[in-house]
């Protein structure tokens, strides 16, 4: 690719893998009026969330095979013409069952955009080039979810909550465009495979039952659903902690920050340690993340103000478990990338789905309650992460004793 190519490439992949959170969480400082013109309650508004995140979660298994099949870039256009279409829609929707019907539309053309840019990525570089690619365009996508409600806060302020959904329509637009002129077929006819429901089940199986492609996907799994189970609960807990619910979108950026600085932190890390290493230290720094905000829920005088800075330690952490973790997750199966890709998707956002469903259903949406079980979210999967490690140590020395 020539320079001005590569570079409008990048811009591409960005947008494909950014669309998603920007579609997810564009609209949280506006649900409260959303709630008031649906007619319906703030567990109502967050299903709108979960019923994307599970439209994005389920439509990745298919996804990937179709990609292997077809080719990236028409399923790809599918999928974004669907995503443009169930966005436009929304804009005359009247009741909250519409609403839902079509954010599941939305999520599954969106998630297009997310599943093949990762098998795109596997097709282009090799295992080692894919970990440094991901970690240049995954500040992109950390920022993403600090900047969406900003724009959206701004929006809703003075256009209303529709605005929201128009930028959105003029985003997934742009991208379309990208798509259609930039983006070369990377998976060439000889390489594709026959597309049929049994080898579907057949190749999702063949990833599913591969252990150390879960040992991987664990860690975006978790890192996601600790994210997602703060992000959906932060429009409750901080205006009940007393902040204005205008200056809700700018918390954002501080964790979007941190994600940043925890991905550019990782990338040079990697140049003194392996990624193993690397992927440990991010997960030390997610636990103590995930811990500080738990215990500083409870003794803290200022809550909104640590409750901020903590959370920023996970995110931190996170800088180091997404993109590795994803890198790590698809790489383990080069032969079924596609449906590697689509697999770790649905698992990593299925469990960001599930983690937002539930945590304001048992949470009530008290925040003490909120921050120990995002601590308890963070403790799970740093204890699996830990036990797969000891299980590899465990195993190479019985090999270097047998030897």
């Amino acid at each position: 690719m020539k320079s001005s190519q590569s570079f409008y490439f990048v811009i591409l992949i960005i947008c494909l893998s950014i669309g998603g959170l920007i579609s997810t969480d564009i609209f949280l400082p506006a649900l409260t009026p959303m709630s008031n013109f649906y007619k319906t309650t703030a567990h109502g508004m967050q299903t709108s969330i979960s019923i994307f995140l599970f439209g994005i979660s389920f439509a990745q298994l298919f996804y990937g095979p179709l990609s292997d099949s077809l080719g990236r870039k028409r399923v790809l256009l599918i999928g974004i013409s669907v995503w443009l279409l169930s966005t436009a829609a929304i804009l005359f929707t009247s009741t909250i069952h519409e609403l839902l019907i079509l954010r599941l539309f939305q999520g599954i053309g969106a998630c297009a955009g997310i599943t093949i840019s990762r098998a795109i990525i596997s097709d282009i570089f090799d295992r080692n080039q894919a970990g440094k690619f991901y970690l240049t365009i995954f500040p992109f996508v950390g920022m993403s979810p600090a900047i969406a409600p900003v724009i959206g806060g701004f929006l809703n302020d003075y256009w209303g909550w529709k605005s929201c959904f128009i930028f959105l329509m003029a985003f997934v637009s742009l991208t379309l465009l990208l798509c259609c002129f930039i983006l070369n077929e990377t998976h060439p006819k000889e390489k594709r495979k026959r597309f049929s429901v049994s080898c579907l089940l057949t190749n999702t199986y063949k990833v599913i039952s591969d252990s150390n492609f879960l040992y991987f996907a664990a860690i975006p799994c978790f890192a996601y659903a600790t994210y997602f189970a703060y992000i959906v609960e932060s429009p409750f807990i901080l205006t009940n902690l007393g902040l204005k619910a205008s200056n809700i979108g700018y918390t954002f950026f501080t964790l979007s920050l941190t994600y940043v600085a925890g991905n550019i932190t990782a990338k040079r890390i990697l140049k003194k340690l392996d990624t193993e290493r690397t992927i440990s230290l991010g997960y030390i720094i997610f636990l103590i993340g995930g811990g500080t905000f738990a215990l500083q829920m409870c003794i803290s005088p200022n809550p909104i103000i640590t409750s901020i800075l903590s959370i920023s330690i996970l995110t931190f952490g996170n800088g180091f478990l997404l993109p590795l973790g994803t890198a790590q997750a698809i790489a383990s199966r080069p032969d079924l990338s596609g449906t590697a890709s689509g697999v770790m998707g649905f698992l990593q956002l299925g469990s960001a789905a599930i983690s937002s469903l539930l945590i304001g259903i048992i949470s009530g949406h008290q925040a003490e309650k909120t921050a120990i079980m995002i601590f308890l979210l963070s403790a799970f999967g740093f204890l699996i992460y830990s036990l797969g490690i000891y299980k590899k140590t465990k195993r190479k020395t019985f090999q270097g004793n047998t030897l």
